[in-house]
């Protein structure tokens, strides 16, 4: 048997080798080129790969509002007013006008919602206008009251504080920095290490992340109102990176070309909103044509860059209270989204949800106690973040539409923690300090929780002494067992004078010799026996002069 599978195996080997050689063959007859691979076919599987990877990315664009459920992020004390989430959707960080920065994170957080860290008055005590995340998401700015902007990294270390210009220069170009509150920072949509700040100073600064010393550019806006200045509220890049727009409180829309010139505006509208209002937002849709503006004169108004005249619809009688209020465009660029402010104890906030086109109301959404302020909403995982003046921040999801975020949280149940686990809770201001005294082996009995207890108490209340009983006060002479003074005997005390060094100390000593020599107590009965008896000189002047001296200086009696 064994044989025969050998015979069979050589067999087969030889039949492959001649196969093999007839291919060889084969091939070398074959002249030119080789054929073309089939690479329509791979081009129609690559085809095939991005489709599907676009429909993923165009999951959200269903007419599913993600609004469903939501969660509550309550950690600051005052308004939230500024929100940014990193592009992935992980991180959340929330500012507000309690001077303090929260960093949130999804995948870390459970059912009780608390941030991961806290840093309190990150730009001292000025409140906290603005965050960007940039967009790899590993830094963060911080635009706050104060007229320097902060680069944090994404765990909340401080890595760059920008420079502040110089108030005693008139010519905005000719300081290095902003010279009054800033009010906004956005980053530079394709360009990583650029961004832009706008401040009061009528400025608006283009930045190198490497250069904290010195702007790179300054737009110094010149205005129609009396002083030629004007504070600039708001501003952004286009998506494209092409653009800059931004308005100030006199009301003129201005656009700019990003890479310049910067002496006046390419296209402005006077008037686009009312003079001295605060136009808190203005945001540029994913196709570079439409514009929303968000102002406290209580509109929201729709432009078109292309026919960049009048708005091209208005919505009216939208309270806005805040200076930091937006408004944004959905990630499917269908819909616009903003917030309303209401006054306190007088109704809930809304989010309010209006068509592009003609901004006719699509859907209002009850938020919760207080004014809405900020408003995000990340495309990623389709959740909607907004603000409230009540300190929180509410992440609205749905179960069918959304992905990870707030959906990863909201049924994390709160690990529980025992004594052991301390050192590792996550809010340090929570951890429990456990000193010695504080242990039941070295606590004292407490009087009240012993058996008969009021009895003891009463008995140590009568003793002056174990209750440390304060002394009464003295209202005249003799009270209380002591012997009052007024103010002349005060006075007569400073005024005597002390006689003490004039007096003779070897007299001062032998005036209590006959006492001691009667009743000895403490020294003279241990030598009494050993020491032999104590002769005092009678003079302790060695010449005359000297006691002479003495005696002169001595008072007369």
């Amino acid at each position: 048997m064994l044989l025969a599978a050998s015979t069979e195996s050589n067999a087969n080997s030889a039949s492959t080798k001649d196969n093999d050689g007839d291919d060889d063959d084969d091939d070398d007859d074959e002249i030119g080129p080789m054929p073309p691979q089939n690479n329509a076919r791979l081009d129609e599987d690559e085809d095939d790969e991005a489709e599907e990877e676009e429909d993923s990315d165009n999951d959200f664009d269903s007419d599913v509002l993600p609004v469903s459920r939501q969660i509550k992020l309550s950690d600051h004390r005052r308004t939230v007013s500024a929100l940014t989430l990193d592009p992935s959707g992980a991180r959340l960080i929330s500012g507000g006008r309690d001077c303090t920065v929260k960093l949130w994170d999804f995948h870390g957080m459970n059912e009780t919602f608390r941030p991961f860290r806290s840093i309190d008055e990150p730009c001292g005590g000025n409140p906290i206008r603005d965050l960007q995340f940039s967009n790899s998401g590993d830094q963060f700015l911080i635009a706050s009251g104060a007229n320097q902007a902060k680069l944090y990294d994404r765990e909340g270390k401080m890595l760059t504080e920008y420079m502040k210009g110089d108030m005693y220069l008139r010519d905005m170009k000719h300081t290095k920095g902003h010279i009054s509150a800033l009010t906004c920072c956005k980053w530079h949509p394709n360009d990583r290490s650029t961004f832009l700040t706008a401040s009061l100073d009528s400025s608006i600064r283009i930045w190198n992340v490497e250069n904290k010393r010195e702007n790179k550019v300054v737009i110094s806006v010149k205005s129609k109102d009396k002083g030629g200045r004007t504070a600039i509220t708001a501003a952004t890049y286009s998506p494209d990176g092409k653009l800059i727009a931004a308005i100030g409180q006199d009301g003129e829309l201005r656009l700019w070309g990003a890479d310049g010139p910067f002496l006046k505006p390419t296209h402005s509208i006077e008037r686009a909103h009312m003079s001295n209002s605060v136009t808190s937002s203005i945001a540029i849709s994913m196709d570079n044509f439409s514009m929303i503006t968000r102002s406290n004169d209580d509109t929201l108004k729709l432009w078109d860059i292309r026919n960049f005249k009048k708005a091209v619809a208005t919505v009216s009688n939208l309270p806005s209270f805040y200076e930091e209020s937006n408004a944004i465009f959905s990630p499917n660029n269908k819909l616009v989204v903003t917030g309303i402010s209401v006054k306190k104890d007088e109704g809930v906030g809304k989010l309010m949800f209006y068509d592009k086109s003609d901004l006719s109301l699509v859907k209002d959404v009850e938020v919760g106690n207080g004014s809405v302020v900020k408003v995000l909403w990340n495309g990623k995982i389709n959740q909607i973040c907004a603000s409230t003046t009540d300190g929180a921040v509410h992440v609205f999801y749905d179960d069918n539409v959304s992905v990870a975020g707030a959906k990863f949280c909201a049924g994390k149940k709160a690990k529980t923690r025992g004594v052991d686990d301390m050192a590792f809770m996550e809010d340090e201001s929570k951890r429990v300090i456990i000193n010695p005294h504080a242990l039941p082996m070295y606590r004292e009995d407490n009087i009240l929780t012993n058996r008969g207890g009021k009895r003891k108490l009463s008995k140590v209340r009568a003793d002056p002494i174990a209750s440390r009983k304060p002394d009464r006060p003295m209202t005249g002479p003799g009270r209380g067992g002591k012997v009052g003074t007024s103010l002349t005997n005060h006075i007569m005390k400073g005024m005597i004078k002390d006689t003490m060094r004039d007096e003779d100390p070897r007299e001062a000593i032998l005036k209590y010799a006959d006492e001691a020599s009667a009743n000895p107590f403490w020294i003279a009965p241990a030598y009494k026996t050993t020491q032999p008896k104590a002769v005092m000189a009678e003079k302790v002047y060695e010449d005359e002069d000297e006691e002479d001296r003495a005696n002169k200086k001595s008072r007369p009696k």
